[in-house]
């Protein structure tokens, strides 16, 4: 995006006036004045009294400090000013007007000031990352192709530490105590409001539960959102169940219809993160009809029925016997695409991106990739999440250099270095969401990672 900058000239006449230009002038008793300020018609004025120059002032605003100040200082206080300021202190020098429109001041303006400078009609990659017990936050922005500096969040209870799901410019976060106990907060960092929900009727100590998946669904027409929470008990032989939370209500409910479909398959429910699209909710389930199969497909939820589909869709199994498969599914453009992982003993054989058709309940395999393109990373692929970015599908890998590949996957059209590269391997959040142990002892000693997607919305409420 680029700026034209209107330069303003003002009229010569009105730097010399005697409001800018200070002039000394010194009579002495015995001078004779002009024939005018002597004339016998008039009397002889007194000459006002001059108005002495503070020196203190006179020190801060010399011009001439400015060619002094280090150049990092002087760049960092000029780009952290307001457009209304920046401009005035443009006016001041040669050396500040030449930094304003250079490419090195754009570089500096990418650290924005609050959240309140985000776009309300692009979509960022948020990036939340904990790091030696400190919170940071990075924005990418798809239309600079830059990663953003957030700001500390305003309002944001000390407690919430896990970003765990986020729809329509708010953020859900998550805080477990000593006890197991979790709490739930959403907050909305451009109106910096916070808000903890009232606990859940089931699924509360994680000493005894593990949170499988967390999603949130925001509602542009009623700006009203739904959350839920999939959840199972640590015994073998418990079933897993959700339970949705509802701003309008301001209540939970469980829902108990998973438990037809979850037995009739003998599902399991790996930790991971849904996708949501035309009032229909989607999440990865493992079937074990037969020992030993690997076979995994999807369970489909309506929404505004408040139903499961009665059957695992979506199916899908390993190419090669031996191997073993991962499915990711993400909401893209509006179309649900499954991401389909193979490995074997010797590494990974092969992603393919498969888009769904909801309307025939099939999938259409879109593209793969083969061993050849996992050479680079020895064969075996780092951990990824994929995610939106460009709207395109892209994968954003959790290994030391932290990338985000995306459009066709290549590593020539990967982004801009994120801000957390160059660190040690990376512990995403969702691996953590059926931890029974407290938090606090990961986020001391692993760099543990989250990712949402965000698009700033002033009228939401928490």
């Amino acid at each position: 995006m680029s700026y034209q900058v209107r330069h303003f000239q003002p009229s010569t006449s009105r730097f010399r006036s005697g409001g800018f230009i200070s002039v000394s002038l010194r009579i002495s008793s015995g001078c004779q004045h002009s024939n005018w300020m002597s004339s016998p018609h008039k009397p002889v004025q007194p000459e006002p009294k001059k108005r002495k120059a503070c020196p203190t002032a006179t020190a801060f605003l010399d011009p001439g400090l400015w060619k002094f100040l280090p150049d990092d200082l002087l760049e960092k206080v000029a780009a952290f000013m307001p457009f209304p300021g920046l401009f005035r202190c443009r006016a001041v020098n040669k050396r500040l007007k030449d930094f304003v429109f250079s490419e090195k001041f754009q570089e500096a303006r990418a650290c924005v000031q609050s959240w309140n400078a985000l776009s309300p009609t692009s979509q960022y990659l948020l990036i939340f990352a904990t790091i030696e017990g400190k919170n940071m936050c990075t924005a990418f922005d798809a239309v600079a192709n830059r990663w953003l500096c957030m700001p500390p969040m305003r309002g944001l209870d000390p407690r919430a530490k896990d970003c765990i799901a986020g729809d329509g410019g708010l953020l859900c976060f998550r805080d477990v105590n000593e006890q197991g106990i979790a709490s739930l907060f959403v907050f909305n960092p451009v109106t910096a409001s916070c808000r903890e929900l009232p606990p859940m009727h089931v699924g509360n100590s994680m000493m005894q539960h593990n949170w499988l998946l967390t999603h949130m669904i925001f509602n542009r027409f009623t700006s009203s959102y739904k959350l839920l929470v999939l959840t199972k008990r640590t015994c073998p032989q418990a079933l897993a169940h959700m339970e949705i939370y509802d701003s309008l209500t301001q209540m939970w409910s469980v829902d108990n219809n998973l438990s037809v479909i979850e037995r009739k398959y003998k599902l399991s429910f790996p930790p991971q993160v849904g996708a949501c699209c035309d009032n229909f909710f989607y999440f990865v389930a493992k079937e074990g009809i037969l020992r030993n199969s690997n076979v995994m497909g999807l369970v489909v939820y309506d929404i505004y029925e408040g139903v499961f589909r009665e059957k695992l869709l979506y199916r899908c199994e390993p190419r090669c016997p031996g191997s073993k498969i991962g499915v990711q599914v993400v909401e893209c453009k509006g179309t649900v695409y499954m991401v389909v992982r193979e490995d074997d003993c010797k590494g990974t054989k092969g992603v393919s991106f498969c888009r769904l058709n909801p309307s025939k309940e099939q999938k259409i395999e879109d593209a793969v990739l083969f061993e050849s393109f996992f050479a680079k990373w020895g064969s075996k692929f780092p951990v990824y999440r994929c995610v939106s970015v460009r709207n395109e599908l892209g994968l954003l890998l959790y290994d030391k250099s932290f990338q985000v590949l995306a459009d066709d996957l290549s590593e020539e059209l990967k982004l801009p270095p994120c801000p957390f590269q160059g660190l040690a391997n990376f512990v995403s959040s969702t691996s953590l969401l059926s931890c029974n142990k407290p938090l606090h002892v990961y986020y001391a000693t692993q760099n543990v990672v989250s990712e949402a997607h965000f698009q700033p919305n002033a009228s939401a409420t928490v």
